[in-house]
């Protein structure tokens, strides 16, 4: 097994070849097999390290640029034109942050190079510095909010505002970062901003920035995605004083999607409901509904960890959270992913199964692999757990043959098609590379999960 190539140039547009890659393909894994260090350091080799060399050259061939350098083709790893720098997208200032973060304090157990590591040690602290500064000025120019995009001078690109009453998830995404911020301001912010996003989450006043598929009705999204925050809380006595409050939005919204967006008896979940009715639409979105999973898991975990605020109410929900959601995972995985393409689909119809979106993006994979393990460890039989680490090893052996980039220092495809399992040029999102986020974050979860 080989996850590093020699390092060499190729055309002036393109990143580094990984040329000499091989995959780790995993056959019937076991707990045991996950926690052998071989497939730690597969993992490290074959995303992490390979993530933080490419923030590096990145911004080595683009010093000016404040942020993590995204700014290429994630399929082609060419750059986008220089008019693609006149966009900011609030999310991934916030995902770059939180990212940069979270490498950084996982740095001492990577293979870099000594100079690697000491420039990682000196740039990552500066581009997390600049960032949570533009957050900053951006909840000034808009009463609070982080617009979906703005231009380089932090303007909109439109004329209408955000809302203010109204939240999205670059807000949910950019107050995350401030939370990790080294800077006490930064972080009250973050606590705040975040509080606001609850409250508007709660009442459904959220939009769906970026969707691809269109929403019919409300969706589970901005509930899912705050449960990112526990675990980001864990070890931090910094943020002890806004810890409770967030642990307890975090278990309102895994009850509210519980409640209203799953089926027990029919195993179907439903990303949109009626807000007025309740009723459950016929989309599922596999990907979200296993980062639901995921997330859920984790930030009980973390939770749990911390052990404050365990009310008998608590425990009763995490007692049902741990018996559902990995049956939850079963069944979204079961109709989602596709074998002889190996990918999955980016939505279904969760009564039918026939597909209404049939691309396949990179981020569900890795999602889908967190949620696996996490739900094979609280499993209360050995066949669920059997079931779960199933699923984690074909969904990595889909991600890990099929999806990284030898030419793009390993960065992944973004998207492929769930007829033919061709590389689609198309954005799941957003034109440009992800800063290290969906798949990086899972990673570091998984093995710092693996390592306890």
């Amino acid at each position: 097994m080989s996850s590093r190539g020699e390092s060499g140039a190729t055309d002036s547009r393109c990143l580094t070849s990984f040329g000499d890659y091989e995959p780790l393909i995993l056959r019937a894994p076991s707990l045991e097999s996950l926690q052998h260090e071989t497939y730690g350091r597969f993992l490290r080799n074959s995303v992490l390290e390979p993530g933080v060399r490419l923030v590096l050259l990145r911004h080595g061939r683009n010093p000016s640029w404040p942020y993590i350098d995204t700014k290429f083709n994630p399929n082609t790893g060419i750059d986008l034109p220089m008019s693609s720098y006149d966009v900011i997208y609030s999310w991934f200032l916030g995902r770059g942050a939180e990212s940069l973060v979270l490498h950084l304090e996982a740095l001492d157990s990577f293979e870099l190079t000594e100079g690697e590591r000491e420039e990682a040690e000196r740039l990552f602290p500066q581009l997390i510095a600049r960032t949570t500064e533009t957050i900053m000025a951006l909840t000034r120019l808009y009463r609070g909010r982080c617009p979906f995009r703005v231009n380089k001078d932090l303007r909109l690109a439109s004329a209408e505002e955000p809302a203010p009453d109204a939240t999205g998830a670059g807000d949910l995404f950019c107050a995350r970062a401030l939370l990790l911020s080294r800077n006490e301001e930064q972080r009250k912010t973050g606590a705040a901003m975040l509080e606001r996003v609850a409250s508007r989450i709660e009442l459904g006043l959220f939009d769906l920035e970026g969707a691809r598929v269109p929403a019919q009705g409300q969706s589970q999204c901005m509930h899912m995605l705050f449960q990112a925050v526990p675990r980001l809380l864990v070890g931090r006595s910094e943020c002890e004083p806004y810890r409770e409050n967030l642990f307890q939005r975090s278990c309102q919204f895994i009850q509210y999607v519980l409640d209203k967006h799953y089926d027990p008896i029919t195993r179907r979940f439903s990303e949109f409901i009626d807000p007025r009715t309740g009723e459950r639409s016929e989309v599922l979105d596999p990907g979200h509904c296993t980062e639901f999973v995921g997330l859920g898991l984790s930030a009980i975990y973390a939770m749990e960890k911390v052990g404050t605020g365990m009310t008998p109410q608590r425990k009763k929900l995490f007692f049902r959270a741990k018996k559902i959601m990995p049956e939850m995972l079963l069944a979204a995985v079961e109709v989602g992913f596709k074998t002889a393409q190996e990918g999955m689909v980016k939505a279904v119809n969760n009564r039918t199964g026939e597909v209404i979106d049939s691309t396949m993006p990179w981020w569900n994979l890795p999602e889908t692999m967190r949620a696996a393990l996490f739900a094979a460890l609280i499993a209360d039989n050995e066949t669920i757990q059997r079931e779960c680490l199933a699923i984690f090893g074909k969904c990595h052996n889909a991600y890990f043959g099929k999806y990284l980039n030898r030419k793009n220092m390993l960065f992944p495809h973004q998207t492929r098609c769930g007829r033919t399992g061709e590389v689609l040029d198309t954005a799941p999102s957003v034109p440009e590379g992800d800063p290290l986020y969906h798949s990086n974050l899972c990673f570091l979860d998984i093995l710092k999960r693996l390592e306890t």
